[in-house]
């Protein structure tokens, strides 16, 4: 499911390059740099978002968690 969203999101990426070339000067829309920087910045927000789950889970005992239950 994530890679189909994923390959629709590069998809209308590199369908918007028309828009994009017109909106900026002197900017290449399918360049390197402009490909990475919005995939850093999704990757960098999933990690932050999921960073306070990911410690609380690191912190419970799994031994106290299957007795509870």
């Amino acid at each position: 499911m994530v890679l189909l969203g994923a390959a629709a999101g590069m998809a209308l990426g590199m369908l918007s390059v028309r828009s994009i070339e017109t909106s900026l000067y002197q900017v290449k829309p399918n360049g390197p740099a402009m490909l990475a920087l919005p995939s850093f910045a999704i990757v960098a927000a999933a990690i932050l978002a999921a960073g306070p789950a990911v410690i609380h889970a690191i912190r419970i005992d799994p031994v106290i968690m299957l007795r509870s239950e």
